[in-house]
């Protein structure tokens, strides 16, 4: 062998002994790098609680590069709107343990904070918002989307507390924040047209950047597109289940706030008023004035009945005011009498009554029904003696059912009840009982 060849050799041994060791050390590195890896545990534990087993390929996607950053930098941020301000102090800002969700939860009450005093009901005949008689659209129209979203998140707080799934709390906290962000003045466009606010929120979450690193993020986007439908998920369910609840809240204090009690009100200590005083709390008294009959000489009331008849059965897309029943009555909402009133007292020169308050023009509203009962107008089996309006149930062909404040009125007073059942529809065709309601909810 000569010297040439045995240097060739042992070259080619060097290389290979180097090339070994280089493959040693690149090795090493990968297992170091993968042992530093690390999976939150509360991404592992929800894993393992919705599926009953953790796949490493489902794990893979948590440690990846463009995950979540390792650290948030706690923020201290201040809302205009003081209901945002408290709900971030008592829910938000303790989520320490879910740094990520926090940082998506101040985005959507920034944007609430800044567009969410415009009204949470669309006013589009598309959406499924719009099958709603116009008594509860009307009703929920006063809660703006800043309230209602709060109320949500609230019951979502309530239910998960209540289940003891808490774990999925700050990722149903942020689907209650967004599910009707599609209601934003700026962002309608052509989803909203459509009908399609819950679509339009999902496309403002994947709008933004903080949204994008949530190990959950599909489930909300799913939860929130179908508060609406039907969701499959525990998360979407859940957001269904507060969305219908908040509602309902709203609805009941709308009714409050326009009931216009004619006697103290029955609280649920069930104390009895006496002498204008009535408990509303075991340690506080609040002292109620009770409506008394007042004199009306400008008051007309065959132009009166003449003015409400154009009211019945008169939607205005899908909202109304008065209806007729097959049974012979007619239901006015008191705001007609009131707009009517108000016109005849301002033609007659009384302008007192034109600019009266709610509490002076609830005196005015009892006796022009006071004067209506002895005319025969007004269905005394339906309305109690002292009242110029009672809640009733009505309930439509879907089965839903709705209450509303009104005046109930004998229909032979304006027109022939076949005439006036002849010109009902649309949402008025739908309706097909309308009920008392018990005693003791009207309080």
């Amino acid at each position: 062998m000569t010297v040439t060849q045995i240097n060739i050799i042992l070259g080619l041994g060097i290389l290979l002994f180097a090339g070994t060791i280089w493959l040693v050390l690149i090795r090493t590195e990968k297992k170091t790098a993968i042992s530093k890896a690390e999976v939150l545990l509360q991404n592992l534990s929800q894993m393992w609680i919705k599926n009953g087993k953790v796949n490493i390929a489902d794990l893979a996607p948590l440690w990846r590069d463009e995950q979540v950053p390792e650290i948030v930098e706690e923020v201290s941020i201040e809302f205009q709107n003081v209901r945002i301000q408290q709900f971030y102090n008592k829910h938000i800002r303790p989520l320490r343990h879910a740094s990520q969700q926090q940082v998506v939860c101040r985005d959507l009450l920034s944007l609430l904070d800044t567009e969410g005093q415009c009204p949470s009901v669309v006013n589009v005949s598309r959406d499924i918002e719009a099958s709603w008689d116009s008594n509860t659209y009307t009703l929920l129209g006063q809660t703006n989307l800043i309230d209602h979203s709060l109320n949500v998140a609230e019951q979502v707080i309530r239910l998960l507390q209540e289940s003891e799934t808490g774990y999925l709390m700050p990722d149903t906290i942020i689907a209650a924040l967004s599910h009707d962000l599609g209601k934003l003045p700026s962002i309608r466009g052509h989803l909203y047209s459509l009908g399609e606010h819950p679509l339009a929120a999902g496309r403002i979450l994947v709008g933004l950047q903080s949204f994008k690193y949530l190990p959950l993020k599909e489930e909300i986007l799913q939860a929130v597109k179908f508060h609406h439908k039907q969701p499959q998920e525990l998360l979407g369910k859940t957001l269904k289940r507060a969305d219908q609840l908040a509602r309902q809240q709203e609805l009941e204090q709308a009714q409050e706030r326009l009931q216009p009690l004619e006697k103290p009100p029955k609280w649920h200590n069930e104390a009895k008023a006496q002498d204008g005083i009535f408990d509303e709390k075991p340690e506080a008294k609040k002292k109620v004035t009770v409506p008394k009959l007042i004199n009306l000489p400008w008051l007309d009331t065959h132009a009166l009945l003449k003015d409400m008849r154009p009211y019945i059965n008169k939607l205005e897309g899908r909202r109304f005011t008065a209806f007729s029943m097959p049974n012979g009555f007619v239901y006015f909402m008191p705001k007609i009498l009131e707009v009517i009133a108000k016109k005849q007292a301002e033609q007659a020169g009384v302008l007192d009554v034109v600019s009266m308050e709610k509490e002076e023009m609830r005196e005015v509203l009892l006796s022009i029904v006071h004067r209506l009962r002895q005319e025969d107008v007004i269905a005394n089996g339906l309305l109690q003696n002292n009242y110029f309006g009672a809640y009733f149930t009505v309930t439509m062909k879907s089965g839903t059912t709705m209450n509303g404040y009104y005046t109930p009125c004998h229909a032979e007073a304006f027109d022939s009840i076949a005439v006036m059942e002849d010109a009902k529809s649309g949402i008025l065709l739908d309706v097909v009982s309308v009920e008392s309601v018990h005693e003791e909810k009207q309080a």
